[in-house]
């Protein structure tokens, strides 16, 4: 009987371990959805980013900047959007030198994802530039979050 009452304890334990932790994953976990029905594609920004980021969306180009940071450029990342002739010809000899990465294609486009080459952030504030720092260590997350969409 003693046995089966520790046992059972001990399940219990392990049980209400396992809770917590599903629950603490999903709390991080969420995250802010992003999607462009211009451009047909969608992105998960952590919850971290609410309030304090700027989307700049011009011809061929969505970019993803610090609101802090924005008299410095404040540029995080950019999704781009390019014709195959064109990634063809300059996109892919660009990708060797710059940061520039094929993410996705469609029947007519390549889509990238691309990070400044520049400070993009106030050097002599540090609180600004920790900002900065904290959104740019996001980046990998984001850009695996990339997914297509049927036009």
């Amino acid at each position: 009987m003693k046995k089966t009452i520790v046992y059972a304890f001990v399940l219990l334990m392990f049980s209400l371990a396992m809770l917590g932790a599903c629950a603490a994953q999903k709390a991080e976990t969420k995250s802010i959805a992003y999607d462009n029905p211009t451009y047909h594609f969608t992105l998960s920004l952590p919850s971290s980013w609410e309030g304090n980021y700027d989307i700049v969306e011009s011809e061929n180009k969505v970019s993803f900047a610090s609101k802090a940071n924005k008299q410095a450029g404040g540029e995080l990342f950019s999704i781009g959007i390019w014709t195959k002739e064109k990634w063809a010809t300059e996109g892919e000899e660009l990708a060797a030198v710059i940061h520039l990465a094929k993410i996705g294609e469609d029947g007519t486009n390549v889509y990238t994802f691309a990070t400044p080459t520049d400070v993009q952030y106030v050097p002599d504030d540090e609180q600004k530039k920790a900002e900065y720092a904290k959104m740019a260590s996001d980046l990998d997350g984001i850009k695996a979050t990339f997914a297509l969409q049927k036009k």
